[in-house]
Order: C-alpha cells, then sequence, then structure tokens
C-alpha cells in the first residue's frame, strides 16, 4: 500500500514501504477500552498491521487509598487478572473475526509507563493506541499520567484516543 511520508513540511513523498507492522494496545479494562480498540483495529486493517495488548499488573501491592480514593501510583491489582484475561479473549476474537495478526501479554510492574515503553523498543512497536484518564490532577488535567508519559517519550508515534 502506498503511503504519503513527510520528512519535513518541504518534502513529502509516496512510498511503498509498510511502516506500520505492529499496534500496541495498553489494556486496563476501562469503559473506554472497547473504543480504542475500535480504533486500534480499525488502523491495523487499513494497513494491514498485527495488534499487541499489553496490560500491566502490580503483583506486590493492593489496592492503595489515599484520602478516600485509590491512588494514582498504583497500577492495577493482582485480583484484576481474571477482568483482563476475559477482556482480551474478546478483543482476540474481534480481531481474529477482522483477521488481524493478534497477541498479547500480561506484565506484572509497579512502573506501568516505564514497562510499556519498554515494551515499544523490546517489541519492535510502530504505533501506539491508547486511551486517555481525563480525570487526574490539574497538571494532569486533559491527559492522564500514563498516556502523557508514554506519549512524550515513546520512540513511535502515540494516538491518544479520547
Amino acid at each position: 500500500m502506498a503511503r504519503i511520508v513527510c520528512q519535513d513540511l518541504d518534502n513529502c513523498n509516496i512510498v511503498d514501504i509498510q511502516t506500520v507492522r505492529r499496534i500496541l494496545v495498553p489494556f486496563n479494562a476501562s469503559s473506554h477500552s472497547a473504543k480504542v480498540f475500535g480504533q486500534a483495529l480499525t488502523i491495523a486493517k487499513m494497513l494491514g498491521a498485527g495488534i499487541c495488548v499489553v496490560s500491566v499488573v502490580n503483583k506486590d501491592l493492593a489496592e492503595r487509598w489515599v484520602n478516600g480514593t485509590p491512588s494514582r501510583e498504583s497500577s492495577m491489582s493482582l485480583g484484576s487478572v481474571d477482568i483482563l484475561k476475559k477482556g482480551i479473549l474478546k478483543m482476540q476474537l474481534q480481531a481474529e473475526k477482522f483477521k488481524i495478526s493478534f497477541d498479547s501479554t500480561i506484565i506484572p510492574s509497579k512502573k506501568v509507563s516505564e514497562t510499556i515503553l519498554s515494551l515499544i523498543n523490546s517489541q519492535k512497536i510502530d504505533l501506539v493506541v491508547m486511551g486517555s484518564k481525563g480525570n487526574a490532577m490539574w497538571k494532569e488535567m486533559l491527559m492522564g499520567r500514563v498516556s502523557s508519559t508514554v506519549g512524550l517519550n515513546a520512540r513511535c508515534p502515540v494516538l491518544i484516543v479520547k
């Protein structure tokens, strides 16, 4: 498939190489996940790319609460793994339905952003499609902490779905 690639605004050309082969979709089983995954499926189908879903769970910490609300510092607890596995299975079935290559992994880690960034490099990810919380503290009002960190530090393009 031909694509237009711009080195700068004065230099855009049609190329025939496939630039997006693997799309990473971080998954946390939120209600917004279906919308994010739908965007990833659309892009994967258009570009002939595969999808890699990752969920990061915290194996050491139970949910912590600060001032009566869940701490933003904690990643998902291992008690959520069954919910994640069910969601990932549904995603896999949808990818198969559209003949899109699919793989997934659940990684135990305390550092969600760093884990995702490491996976981008180790798995040769070409594009990240992820959601944004939008309900974080003042400096993170527009994007959640993880999506903001990944968007600013990833070596590949990041599409943040609102």
